[in-house]
């Protein structure tokens, strides 16, 4: 009886350990194969409302398509458009919006704001683009348009950062505003 326990436990401890190493070389596969994060690129419908991310990229590259961007799309343009004591812009580009309160000779309130009618948008144009939406599905398009691009989440926070390697888009959920600016 004894003899047959002894060779129950050694049975027990070959295959105990014959179990450990299988898994263990398990492991060390699949973190070896594990796939890494390439930039993905496919082709997201922008909304005809709104600026397109690409084209925001190409206006921050060169703001001489200003014009032809504002005509295309049914933009207003306020020239050297000021927020009030914190910041200036060349240019404030909006649709479906209303301008602020003007604070005398030294700018507006704050950015236009949201009309009923229409997706209401602005683009500021400055050392940085600025584009906001006032609408859920304008701004799901815009987000899925700059995953669509190959642009990668970077930092996730108070704004999102998503990068290229050369062009850093922002996002502020609260406010639905894109800042698209050069990789620092």
């Amino acid at each position: 009886m004894k003899t047959k326990s002894w060779l129950l436990s050694g049975t027990l401890l070959l295959a105990a350990c014959g179990t450990a190493n299988i898994s263990t070389e398990n492991k060390t596969q699949e973190q070896t194969s594990a796939p890494t994060e390439q930039a993905v690129t496919y082709h997201v419908e922008a909304i005809p409302e709104v600026m397109s991310i690409a084209e925001g990229i190409d206006l921050y590259n060169d703001h001489g398509n200003m014009e032809m961007l504002a005509r295309k799309y049914g933009y207003k343009t306020v020239k050297d458009y000021a927020i009030y004591r914190l910041d200036k812009y060349e240019a404030m580009l909006y649709k479906n919006c209303r301008l602020p309160k003007k604070m005398g000779n030294s700018g507006y309130e704050d950015a236009p704001l949201p009309q009923a009618k229409g997706v209401s948008s602005y683009v500021s144009v400055g050392n940085t683009i600025q584009m906001a939406v006032f609408n859920n599905k304008a701004y799901e398009n815009l987000v899925e348009q700059i995953k669509g691009l190959g642009f990668s989440l970077q930092e996730e926070g108070y704004e999102d950062r998503y990068s290229n390697g050369t062009i850093d888009i922002y996002i502020y959920k609260e406010k639905r505003l894109f800042r698209i600016e050069k990789t620092l």
